[in-house]
């Protein structure tokens, strides 16, 4: 019972204060569970999701636990991904100390908005607000970058500003980028 207390305080503290909770975390050598927690909300509100779609379509129950494993098999790609292009950038572009272990790990905590994720299909399915649920997933996405930026911050030993530019406005200008490069091709 401790241990769901304290990881209930924990994940409060990402939210609440993520820079100190995730220096925090890093200091009590408790990062593994970033990756607990993104692994547990992803396919969480991936059944969320599939339960939505199978209540519109009249589909069956098999559906939220598909959609439970696809969402968590793409969630936990593009969390490899980020948290590698997040490190590089970090490691090379602005000299952090971190490594992409660890950047991985304490990413896992930018997860946590996923909560706010799991209402907004709730207030969808159960009341039909549909831009109410856009809107909190729109704060969602937001608030998982501020968090993702305070991981990255705090493995790699910087300030915010870099931090976030290295999990947010340059991967951002690089997919631009090749955007407009494959669009002129």
């Amino acid at each position: 019972m401790n241990r769901i207390m304290n990881f209930s305080r924990d994940l409060v503290g990402v939210l609440a204060s993520p820079e100190k909770a995730l220096s925090r975390a890093k200091d009590r050598g408790v990062e593994n569970q970033g990756l607990y927690l993104y692994v547990f909300l992803s396919a969480f509100l991936g059944y969320m999701l599939g339960g939505v779609i199978s209540a519109a379509t009249g589909a069956g129950i098999m559906v939220p636990v598909l959609f439970a494993v696809a969402v968590l098999i793409v969630s936990f790609i593009k969390l490899i991904v980020w948290a590698l292009i997040s490190h590089i950038i970090a490691a090379v572009v602005f000299e952090g100390k971190g490594t992409f272990a660890g950047t991985l790990k304490m990413m896992g905590f930018a997860a946590a908005p996923f909560v706010v994720g799991i209402f907004a299909l709730l207030t969808m399915t159960l009341l039909g607000t549909f831009f109410t649920s856009s809107m909190l997933f729109v704060v969602m996405y937001i608030w998982t970058i501020m968090i993702a930026a305070a991981a990255v911050a705090a493995e790699h030993e910087m300030g915010y500003g870099r931090a976030f530019l290295s999990v947010f406005a340059l991967p951002a200008i690089v997919i631009a980028l090749l955007v407009m490069l494959v669009g002129v091709l």
